[in-house]
């Protein structure tokens, strides 16, 4: 989702169109009457008896004309309302934490930690990489099917399998395509299957966050949600000695700022329920993280990643809409 899919930059857009047009018709209305009535021109005055002080000259206006002039601009303005109360309520109507992915921010100095509040198992788009990881109960299967569109892509040699930190790596069946490793899923542990080339460089990844799991940008870890889900973020700021949460004693407020989708939220001190931000990603992808409020001496550390990733968890298509959807089974 980058900015132009935003609801804010939608309504912006639609301002915009609105703001152009009544610009141009106010601007002729103004050329026609600077023509029309300039001062070269001698008004006919022949058909007026005599012009009353404190009475409107009934006989020299245009009554369509004028009610045209209150009406079609309160009608814009109204429907400019009716615009932006309908985007206010896009953004404050928050999802229902059954129907959303839930993950807690919380803003510390100076890097950003995030506290995963639902499980999410995902992987990289198979079609784009030719490979397909299935991990159930304690078999891990890696298929590779590969078509004319992945001819210019390096063959998978290696796969590594880290569960909690601790990783393992083993050689793909090149004969058959398929390799099976007997591993046991652990639904409480983070698990990542990574698949590599011959010089290690990554063609697919798999990956496993449990509930309450905590990534950190001073890790360099990055913040993964899934795509085509509502995401509620709960935002909360920790005091300088990371005593206490939220509290106005020697708090700091952060602003956590995607910018490239035009989306911001306050985190600050002293709201015992933080704030909350949420948004729908339509992209995969890696997308920045910001710090848009000074947070003090490193407040240019605060920076990281979200990672919009395709979940197959409960078989949940992927995000990519061109050549249709693809299902691929999970934990």
């Amino acid at each position: 989702m980058v900015a132009e899919d935003t609801v804010f930059s939608v309504l912006y857009e639609k301002f915009l169109f609105w703001g152009i047009l009544v610009g141009i018709l106010t601007f002729l209305w103004l050329f026609y009457a600077m023509i029309r009535y300039r001062e070269s021109i001698v008004p006919d005055t022949s058909h007026i008896d005599h012009i009353e002080v404190g009475a409107f000259p009934v006989d020299r206006h245009n009554t369509k004309l004028e009610v045209m002039f209150y009406v079609v601009p309160t009608l814009i303005v109204v429907w400019l309302v009716v615009l932006a109360l309908a985007s206010n309520t896009a953004v404050w109507v928050i999802p229902d934490e059954e129907e959303s992915f839930n993950i807690e921010v919380v803003g510390q100095q100076w890097f950003w930690e995030f506290e995963y509040k639902d499980s999410l198992t995902w992987q990289d788009d198979t079609r784009d990489s030719g490979i397909d990881v299935h991990w159930i109960n304690e078999t891990l299967t890696i298929r590779q099917s590969y078509g004319p569109e992945h001819a210019e892509l390096s063959p998978p040699t290696n796969v590594t399998v880290s569960i909690d930190g601790d990783a393992t790596t083993y050689p793909l069946d090149a004969v058959t395509n398929v390799t099976v490793i007997d591993t046991k899923f652990r639904m409480f542990l983070p698990l990542t299957v990574s698949v590599t080339d011959a010089d290690g460089n990554e063609l697919h990844r798999w990956g496993h966050i449990p509930i309450n799991h905590k990534h950190s940008t001073a890790a360099g870890d990055h913040m993964v949600v899934p795509c085509d889900e509502p995401v509620v973020l709960g935002l909360f700021s920790y005091t300088s000695d990371y005593s206490e949460l939220n509290s106005t004693y020697w708090g700091v407020q952060h602003s956590f700022w995607l910018p490239e989708w035009g989306i911001k939220e306050d985190l600050v001190p002293g709201l015992e329920g933080g704030t909350t931000m949420w948004f729908e990603a339509d992209d995969p992808g890696t997308f920045s993280i910001r710090c848009a409020e000074y947070c003090g001496l490193d407040h240019s550390k605060m920076v990281g990643y979200v990672d919009v990733v395709s979940p197959i968890e409960k078989g949940v298509e992927f995000c990519d809409e061109d050549t249709g959807v693809t299902k691929s089974g999970g934990a």
